[in-house]
């Protein structure tokens, strides 16, 4: 009975196929996933280096920060042309203003966050610089989202709410250090991976609990992403290096989940760095691993 589809081939294969399949020495960069999956690999390209952060803007292109690297990369996903945007700094993480404006984390000497550029993806240009003042962790990712003109940035355990010119309005005490964190703008909820506890934590503005979601299968999550229906999709690692991976899909009351996703990705893939986001105009879900990209559509 055939188990796993690959998608480089576009063959189903049983499950001692797929084994013989991998051992292959011209097969080694194929992606297999279950084909009870609900939604199927559609397409998948590289880019120059390892991935630190993506959004999804309108018009189906993609804003990508990469590893060590101080300019944006432009993905269009329709017509596969891709440009580049110097942002004065080494691109840590992104968040969405409109629809064709980011504000990207700048840092220095790889570890350092020390500003943030307001950058117009259409026009290809860093329309202002602000100096960030914070005492943030030497991550290569610093989750963050902006809402009601201020930003939310993750900074340990605390949530650091500011404004646009830099100024800090007020934190909010979350008692744990989120692994990543996205907002719900239609609800009006931050949520918030709990990596140490393999739990995803629901709260309000101002950091109130609304529910916490647990489950066995919730194995090393990392990234995190909203669909359209309000669903929280979580990408896990099955496993240390990254050669196995999952995508939990979380009711917006936080009641019940399920795996709509799963991967398992080549030799060369067996990386940590990860990311996720969705795209609302095709209904599609892009998961980033290491410095290749992969988008998933609906069966």
């Amino acid at each position: 009975m055939p188990v796993y589809r690959c998608y480089e081939c576009s063959n189903v294969l049983c499950n001692d196929c797929c084994i013989n399949h991998d051992k292959l020495t011209d097969t080694e960069y194929h992606t297999f996933q279950s084909t009870n999956d609900k939604m199927l690999l559609n397409n998948k390209f590289e880019v120059s280096n390892r991935i630190n952060d993506m959004k999804a803007l309108p018009g189906g292109l993609l804003v990508i920060a990469l590893f060590n690297r101080d300019k944006l990369l432009t993905y269009s996903v329709s017509d596969k042309q891709r440009n580049e945007i110097s942002v004065g700094g080494l691109t840590n993480s992104i968040a969405m203003l409109d629809r064709n404006t980011v504000v990207v984390m700048l840092t220095r000497d790889y570890d350092v966050a020390n500003s943030i550029a307001i950058v117009d993806i259409r026009q290809k240009q860093v329309i202002q610089h602000v100096d960030v003042t914070l005492d943030l962790p030497p991550y290569s990712y610093i989750p963050m989202f902006y809402t009601d003109d201020q930003l939310y940035i993750s900074s340990y355990s605390v949530i650091t709410v500011m404004d646009m010119s830099g100024t800090i309005d007020r934190e909010i005490d979350l008692g744990f250090e989120p692994r990543d964190m996205c907002y719900d703008t239609k609800a009006a909820r931050i949520y918030c991976i709990d990596y140490s506890e393999k739990k995803l934590i629901c709260i309000d503005r101002d950091g109130n609990t609304i529910f916490t979601f647990t489950d066995p299968g919730l194995t090393n999550p990392k990234r995190l992403t909203i669909d359209n229906e309000g669903y929280v999709l979580i990408l896990c690692h099955e496993d240390y290096n990254v050669q196995n991976i999952k995508v939990y899909r979380i009711s917006p009351d936080g009641k019940s989940g399920e795996v709509i996703i799963t991967g398992k990705l080549s030799e060369s893939k067996r990386m940590r760095s990860s990311s996720i986001c969705f795209h609302e105009e095709s209904d599609e879900v892009v998961i980033g691993i290491y410095s290749c990209v992969y988008t998933y559509k609906k069966k």
